[in-house]
């Protein structure tokens, strides 16, 4: 017995020393001599190539094979493309390498580009909706070899060999179709056919296509087109409705009450403190003319309490008010921040409650009532968040009267970033009116009616068909490239949609430096600038500042820089790279013009955080 103790003893000795090696070597164990510090180094590791669930195995059959009489001829792997056939061949091609290059095949799609596939009954429109039917297709299948040559109508098509769940093999012939227009080079695909293509003997595959397991999901249904809200998106996931409606809270004015479908007699209003400091009497004087009980949470929201307090708070207020699961929408009422954290509170009370936003601030209106994006601030911007739509955003722009001047130019920020990347009417529209209507605080005009809705319009032509942000490649993430970095630096102070408007003129140059906007149009847009009392750069900032912005966005967008720029006024085309150089360039000749204008650099002085 003392023996086999002994034995345990010095079996147990040698195993403890060497798992306490192995937790040493892992850094999951230190001795208590060793002082524990935070790490110095990155937070990510450099940005390589994918990552292994992004690639393809090597099996994969690509390459241009010729096993018809109708064959067309090789293709060569440029930008410029015999046919549109040809294009989308190269783009699967390479989205099969890598998965992440599935973004710039959707691209290449129009923004409301369809996939039809009759044998199933299924439709896909907008670039969310392809995005997921080419992740199916392109990662989610087994994929054995992808081709090209004619489908039954002659017309050029991209032929994939598959098996699907049951392994039995496939043949799918994509046929696209364009209008021929053409963005940074490429053919947009207008709509996309899928048709299956019966393998070996004809008579013994008859009716093979009644057996076969279906290789998509569900339709996407398209979005109404009724006569109530001013737009409207569905993605066949989430409907989302906006109207437009002046002096919502008049007395007597019931739009509010009907539209939200209130039957209980109670509103939960989620409100800016500042906004319910200048309202109060007019929202209560409302809800008692419509027979309604309004029941308060009233929220700080500004940049600097977009934070888990803030949102803990709304929680708690969320459990005193007991809103009923589905029958009791709460409206959130204020700027961006307040409907962000509002509706991120909402997804998270219950698994999700009912909400509806109603944006006080012209950033809130062009920008924060568009997307489903919900979020505070954690560690980083927005670095807790979630997709959560509301059921309905109500754009009333007689709250602008009591925004200030400031503010307001912080929304023409963003509304020269959808001009700027998307639409040339709204730039000219700002060059021509852009003063007077930032002085009346964007009231009492058509102009200003016409800039908010070009402004919405662009932002849902873009982000409509893909709220979900499955598409990495995004026009309207103009601007946000270095933005992110400039608003979380403690230095700089500054309100989003200036954050939004340093990194377009940034971008801008840059742009300019790789031919893609001519030195006419920088000095144009520099010039609208100072006219529209938009900030260029920030005091004391330098080039490397850019440099660090550009290696932090690059881990968000999931290891590409995919960087919109403008391709001239009102285009957009997309970048992998941005050179040190590009960067430094743009900044001297950003610097030359602050030297002649200096009131375009931003005083970390002038913000809302040492406002008070």
């Amino acid at each position: 017995v003392r023996s086999r103790g002994v034995l345990f003893v010095v079996v147990h000795t040698m195993l403890s020393a060497m798992a306490l090696s192995r937790l040493l070597s892992l850094g999951l164990y230190l001795p208590s001599t060793v002082v524990s510090r935070p790490g110095a180094g990155e937070a990510h590791p450099p940005c390589g190539g994918p990552p292994p669930s992004m690639l393809r195995s090597a099996r994969v059959h690509m390459t241009v094979e010729f096993n018809h009489a109708t064959a067309v001829a090789p293709v060569a792997t440029t930008t410029t493309h015999a046919t549109v056939a040809d294009q989308l061949l190269v783009d699967i091609e390479r989205a099969l390498e890598d998965r992440r290059r599935i973004d710039e095949l959707v691209a290449h799609f129009e923004y409301s580009g369809t996939v039809q596939v009759p044998a199933e009954g299924q439709q896909y429109e907008g670039q969310g909706a392809v995005k997921r039917f080419m992740t199916t297709l392109l990662h989610d299948l087994d994929v054995r070899a992808v081709c090209l040559a004619h489908d039954d109508s002659g017309d050029p098509a991209v032929v994939i060999s598959l098996s699907d769940s049951s392994d039995k093999s496939r043949e799918l012939h994509l046929t696209p179709a364009s209008r021929g227009t053409q963005v940074a080079g490429a053919t947009l695909i207008s709509e996309l056919m899928v048709r299956e293509q019966p393998l070996g003997d004809a008579a013994h595959n008859e009716h093979t296509e009644d057996i076969l397991t279906p290789l998509f999901g569900p339709a996407v249904a398209l979005a109404s087109e009724g006569s109530g809200p001013k737009w409207e998106t569905y993605d066949g996931r989430v409907r989302q409705r906006i109207w437009q409606h002046s002096d919502v809270f008049a007395r007597g004015n019931t739009f509010l009450k009907d539209t939200m479908e209130l039957t209980t007699g109670r509103l939960i209003l989620m409100v800016d403190a500042t906004v319910w400091s200048l309202y109060s009497d007019k929202m209560q004087s409302w809800a008692e003319s419509v027979d309604l009980t309004l029941d308060t949470i009233v929220a700080q929201a500004n940049e600097d309490h977009k934070t888990i307090e803030t949102f803990t708070y709304m929680l708690d207020e969320l459990k005193r008010t007991d809103p009923l699961r589905r029958s009791e929408p709460v409206l959130a009422v204020g700027g961006g921040v307040l409907t962000d954290t509002a509706g991120f509170a909402c997804a998270c009370w219950r698994r999700g409650i009912p909400w509806c936003r109603l944006p006080t601030t012209l950033l809130g209106i062009v920008d924060a009532s568009v997307g489903i994006k919900v979020a505070i601030n954690y560690h980083r911007k927005n670095g807790v968040g979630h997709f959560f739509s509301p059921s309905h955003t109500f754009v009333d722009s007689s709250f602008l009267g009591t925004v200030s001047l400031p503010d307001i130019r912080s929304g023409v920020g963003e509304i020269m970033k959808a001009a700027l990347i998307h639409d040339r009417r709204l730039y000219d529209l700002v060059e021509e009116h852009g003063e007077r209507l930032i002085n009346q605080r964007f009231m009492g005009s058509p102009e200003a009616d016409r800039v908010i809705k070009l402004s919405i319009d662009a932002m849902l032509e873009c982000i409509g068909p893909d709220l979900w942000e499955e598409n990495l490649l995004r026009p309207m993430d103009f601007g946000h490239t270095f933005s992110r970095t400039l608003e979380a630096d403690e230095r700089f102070f500054l309100r989003h949609g200036e954050a939004v408007a340093i990194d377009c003129i940034m971008n801008s140059l840059i742009a300019e430096q790789k031919g893609l906007m001519t030195e006419k149009e920088a000095d144009a847009l520099l010039s609208l600038y100072a006219r529209l009392g938009l900030p260029c750069s920030i005091d004391g900032i330098t080039a490397a500042t850019y440099k660090k912005a550009r290696d932090e966005i690059i881990v968000h967008r999931d290891g590409l820089l995919r960087a919109p720029l403008p391709s001239g006024v009102g285009e957009c085309e997309y970048a992998d790279e941005m050179t040190d150089e590009e960067i430094e360039r743009a900044f001297s000749r950003l610097e030359a013009f602050i030297a002649d204008h200096p009131q375009t650099s931003w005083n970390p002085t002038k913000s809302f955080a040492t406002a008070a």
